[in-house]
């Protein structure tokens, strides 16, 4: 006859809950807040530019032509606020091991900042000066293919593009890469201690190359081009980074579905319109889950080209962007070459930053429950004003090779 102790054994439950893995902030690190304390109160940032001057030869005994001058304002308006909250009962506070306002509430602070950083490094998009594949010797408008061969040369003609904007390039270099971007720098053989290496290794800061001071981010912008002429065939399929989208000659109710309608640009058109607005159901697009919705909203811009054939995506705060189709024409794709992942160099204080409302936990009362509310919000404001824009640089790298 056996022993049987099974009802002696206990559980035992961790002291705290299991880690999350956040992503590195680098907004404030490279992001110019001098005007944060001017906009204490309002909600705009004007900053004028002034035209530019016209040299002349001058004749003695002529008339100079005099100048028309003209100042163009540009403002930053502080409207992006995201907000987020969750309801702990009474009785669940009493019961549980863990500190759920608290836990749940860092969590919620830190993906608030998360969505400034993808804001702020999506600015890329509105640098002066790019490097791409064309800046190396390729096709203009392709990402680079980041080699140990080319790297040097990619971080130089960063650095040459700056110059060029008459930028002062002693007023301290940034360059915000991914760790794919940082894989082949390493294997470069770049990644042993140089100047700058005994900084604090805080804010996404890892070392300073050829005067940048590198930041890691797995929050980088990044762009794709669909290629898409032929009406697609029921049940043909396209890929926004894990999220599946499926063309259907009759809509049904599944998540992502996308009625195919009477041609190419009917169902190009349905497609961007669910990709721009995940959490809505039409006539032509199922909304897609609540776990895809969040991944897509705040996130994702979908531009629909009727001339073209084309949808191109930017997808801000991705790190790497991963896109894939199963169309029965197989000369609709994803372009090749256009699936770019947007690494940020420039001079530091660029863009500008106005945070009015900082991720703070809120609890909050609940009149009817026994229990509270845990909210937080966030309201700040950005913009790549013209002189920022010339202090940036963005160096489009072929995401499709990652």
């Amino acid at each position: 006859m056996a022993n049987s102790f099974s009802a002696d054994f206990i559980d035992v439950w961790a002291k705290e809950q299991q880690r999350i893995f956040y992503k590195t902030n680098v907004a404030r690190m490279i992001a110019d807040m001098s005007f944060q304390s001017d906009l204490k109160m309002g909600d705009v940032l004007n900053r004028p530019y002034r035209s530019s001057n016209n040299i002349q030869i001058y004749t003695r005994g002529t008339a100079i032509t005099i100048d028309d001058k003209t100042d163009t304002n540009e403002a930053l308006t502080v409207n992006a606020q995201f907000a987020t909250g969750f309801y702990v009962d009474d009785f669940d506070k009493i019961q549980s091991k863990y500190d759920l306002a608290a836990n749940y509430g860092k969590d919620d602070g830190v993906y608030l900042s998360n969505q400034i950083d993808a804001d702020i490094l999506g600015e890329a998009a509105n640098a002066t000066s790019t490097v791409d594949d064309g800046t190396m010797g390729g096709t203009s408008g392709n990402g680079v293919t980041l080699t140990t061969s080319n790297v040097l040369g990619v971080i130089a003609a960063a650095k040459k593009k700056l110059a060029k904007q008459n930028m002062a390039l002693e007023n301290g270099l940034f360059g915000v890469i991914s760790p794919e971007f940082e894989e082949v720098l390493v294997q470069y053989g770049a990644g042993r201690d140089t100047v700058g290496g005994d900084k604090v290794q805080d804010n996404g800061f890892f070392r300073n190359f050829y005067g940048f001071d590198l930041y890691r981010s797995n929050q980088l912008s990044n762009t794709a081009l669909l290629a898409l002429a032929t009406t697609p065939t029921d049940g043909d399929t396209v890929v926004i980074n894990g999220i599946t989208f499926t063309f259907k000659t009759t809509l049904g109710s599944t998540a992502g579905n996308v009625l195919i309608g009477a041609s190419a640009d009917a169902a190009r058109l349905n497609l961007t319109t669910l990709v721009n607005a995940p959490q809505t159901t039409t006539s032509e697009g199922v909304m897609l889950s609540v776990a895809n919705q969040r991944a897509l909203r705040n996130a994702v811009v979908a531009v629909n080209d009727a001339t073209a054939n084309t949808m191109a995506v930017t997808y801000k705060g991705v790190g790497a962007l991963a896109v894939s189709e199963t169309f029965t024409d197989t000369t609709d794709t994803w372009t090749v070459g256009k699936t770019i992942q947007q690494n940020l160099f420039g001079i530091n204080n660029s863009p500008t930053l106005i945070v009015q409302k900082e991720p703070n936990i809120q609890v909050k009362e609940v009149p009817d429950k026994l229990g509270k509310n845990i909210l937080n919000g966030v309201l700040y404001g950005y913009k790549t004003f013209a002189d920022n824009a010339k202090m940036l640089v963005n160096v489009k790298l072929n995401a499709s090779t990652f």
